[in-house]
Formats: C-alpha cells, sequence, structure tokens
C-alpha cells in the first residue's frame, strides 16, 4: 500500500498569519480614520478660510468708503458721521460710506449708513437703505463671522494718537460740524475663539 503525507499549516503559523492580519487590518483602520480627521480638519479650515475672505472684503469695502456725512436718527436728532462705542446703540462701530453701488441708476443717494455689531460670538453688518431715518426706518442685519472672541477699534488723531471712542470723550454740546469730524486713520481688529487675529487699517477719506 503507497502511503501518502498531507502538508498543511502548522498552529503556529496560522496564529502568524492571524497575528498579520489583524496588524494590517489596524494599521489600515487607522491610516483610514487620520485621512477622515485630516480631510474634516482640512474642509473646515477651508470653510473658515472663504468666510473670512468674505468677511475681508465687506469690511475693507466699507472702510475705505468712510466719508464725514452727519445723519438724522429716527428722532430728527444729528447723528455724527462716525460712532465708535462699546456699548453703541447699534453696534461698537457706525459711519456713513460712498460708493454704493447703483446699477438700475434709480434716483438715489450713493452714501449708506452701516454699523458692526457683536451679537453672541457672531459679527454682524447692519444697514439701513435711507441715510436720514425715518420713525419705521428698519436696518437690515447680515452675518459675516463665527466664533468671535475679541472686537477692538481704534482711531487715529492728527497728532497721531490712538483713541478707542469717537467722537472724542470730552466734547460738550457738539454742533454738526464737530459730528462731522474725523481721524485720520481707523484700525479693527478681529480676534477668534480659536486664536486668530485679522486687522485692518484705513486711511479715512477727508472731503
Amino acid at each position: 500500500m503507497k502511503s501518502f503525507s498531507v502538508s498543511g499549516f502548522t498552529l503556529i503559523e496560522l496564529l502568524v498569519a492571524i497575528g498579520i492580519t489583524a496588524t494590517i487590518g489596524v494599521a489600515s483602520y487607522t491610516l483610514l480614520h487620520q485621512t477622515l480627521k485630516t480631510r474634516e480638519h482640512l474642509e473646515v479650515q477651508t470653510q473658515d478660510l472663504r468666510e473670512i475672505q468674505f468677511a475681508t472684503t465687506v469690511i475693507q469695502n466699507d472702510l475705505r468708503h468712510i466719508v464725514p456725512r452727519t445723519i438724522r436718527d429716527p428722532y430728527g436728532d444729528v447723528r455724527s458721521a462716525l460712532l465708535v462705542s462699546e456699548f453703541g446703540e447699534y453696534g461698537f462701530l457706525e459711519f456713513t460710506r460712498s460708493g454704493v453701488s447703483n446699477p438700475l441708476k434709480l434716483k438715489r443717494s450713493n452714501m449708506r449708513r452701516v454699523a458692526y455689531k457683536l451679537d453672541n460670538e457672531a459679527l454682524y453688518k447692519v444697514s439701513w437703505t435711507v441715510l436720514d431715518q425715518a420713525p419705521d426706518s428698519e436696518p437690515r442685519e447680515q452675518l459675516l463671522l463665527e466664533n468671535i472672541a475679541e472686537i477692538e477699534v481704534q482711531l487715529m488723531k492728527e497728532n497721531k494718537e490712538w483713541i478707542t471712542v469717537w467722537p472724542e470723550p470730552g466734547l460738550v454740546s457738539p454742533t454738526p460740524n464737530d459730528l462731522s469730524l474725523m481721524p485720520e486713520a481707523i484700525s479693527l481688529k478681529i480676534v477668534t475663539l480659536n486664536g486668530d487675529e485679522y486687522r485692518w487699517l484705513e486711511k479715512v477719506l477727508k472731503l
């Protein structure tokens, strides 16, 4: 009778193969998990970059068009061309700007009243369609940025001194001419909750 030899894997070989397969599986899962986390992080960064680019365009466009034009509020009182205060009625920064586009050639001013406010760690732009406001004039709000930790506004006087309130503190019974006075430049700094800092500096147009 002929004898046959049967070859196969030993227990040790099977354990080694299982160990190698498990190691490859863990490594593949770790690599996939890290790749997905990196992709998610990049998507968040890309979205944040889009938002800051949009906000930058809006803010710079407004700041470079500030003009010394006072307005009348809904009560008929003269309102300063530029208002900077931590506790402003409509926000921390309010001013009149020019250069508003009018593609339909309507009979209206090329100026607009705008303001910026911080609410629940979010930056909003507030704007009015008219300069001299009526009691029923309602502002329009536009969300620009979220997750804001700090906002700082500084204004440079003619003597190059920087202050944080406008009109200047101590101005008693200001006249319309006083309220149309403007600083030499305005600086705006925004710090996000993750520590990113953005700063804009614009020289103020003097008419």
